[in-house]
């Protein structure tokens, strides 16, 4: 999997995750003013998904 940070109109900028073949698996809720915003935004998504899988328990 990997993320791509792209603009998606003038000054709207997101954030995409993608599986193995191109994939979208989920993207960014809303626009960010700047691409630095829009990877500190994806950054903050992966910590939160890597944190939550930490916690599952198996059965």
């Amino acid at each position: 999997m990997h993320f791509d940070v792209m603009e998606e109109r003038r000054d709207r900028w997101g954030w995409s995750l993608r599986d193995a073949y191109g994939q979208e698996i989920a993207h960014s809720p809303m626009p960010y003013p700047s691409q630095v915003q829009a990877s500190a935004a994806a950054l903050a998504f992966s910590q939160l998904v890597a944190d939550a899988g930490k916690q599952m328990r198996r059965p």
